[in-house]
């Protein structure tokens, strides 16, 4: 997979998130940039969860979501009785009143135990 952005432009996110409060938490995990995340979020009167990423940075009231290795992100779509869709992303912006919680994925499972 081809990076999504020039070393400048990750390097610009990255400032962008360690001035915003979120950044400030992310500081405070240890080992956060060497595990996945999962970002679950509202998308109109859905809930959403973005799994297996990387948090880039903040930029224009938008949190911007990288995948953290190759299989890409997955984003779960939940209704009454759990997960109904899923759909995969190389990229997702979410706007930060839309965000309901931020968790530390567990240690990643090798593509060959999947």
């Amino acid at each position: 997979m081809e990076a999504l952005f020039s070393k400048e432009a990750e390097a610009f996110f990255a400032e962008s998130l360690h001035k915003h409060p979120i950044g400030a938490f992310l500081r405070q995990c240890t080992n956060a940039s060497r595990l996945p995340w999962a970002v679950e979020f509202k998308c109109g009167c859905c809930c959403k969860k973005a799994r297996n990423v990387r948090i880039v940075g903040i930029s224009g009231g938008l949190l911007l979501l990288a995948p953290f290795d190759l299989s890409g992100i997955v984003i779960d779509l939940f209704g009454e009785e759990g997960v109904i869709d899923t759909e995969n992303a190389r990229f997702v912006l979410i706007p930060l009143d839309n965000i309901c919680s931020l968790e530390v994925m567990a240690f990643p499972v090798p593509m060959n135990d999947r």
